[in-house]
């Protein structure tokens, strides 16, 4: 299984976001900005009931690399004046039913067993 470490996502979300072209190196304070950033974001989503893999941001499997950068984009574009806040916050349910419906545990297909009394 292919995995991305934080600093990956965190330069992800900085080339998609137009920050950093693609073979170009983020300077040291943009990616200590995004790392940040990338953290934060994800201990919100699991205090907002949105169970991204196993809750780690220190190894983000591939499945998760794009919609996650494009969810923390949000967080990051208003502090280099891409979008408002509220422009951010605006997208933010979309982005986040995306990672809800990827997180969601998946049907078995089983008979579930019960006990009755």
């Amino acid at each position: 299984m292919t995995t991305y470490s934080r600093s990956d996502l965190a330069t992800r979300v900085l080339k998609d976001l137009g920050l950093v072209y693609a073979t170009e190196s983020p300077s040291a304070a943009d990616i200590d900005w995004a790392e940040e950033t990338v953290a934060s974001v994800v201990a919100q989503l699991a205090v907002e009931g949105i169970r991204v893999w196993n809750g780690s941001d220190q190894s983000v499997p591939l499945e998760y690399l794009v919609p996650l950068s494009k969810r923390i984009g949000l967080d990051i574009g208003p502090s280099f004046g891409l979008f408002s806040i509220a422009e951010a916050e605006q997208a933010k349910p979309i982005a986040n039913a995306t990672l809800r419906r990827m997180g969601a545990i998946q049907p078995t297909g089983s008979v579930a067993q019960a006990e009755y009394f």
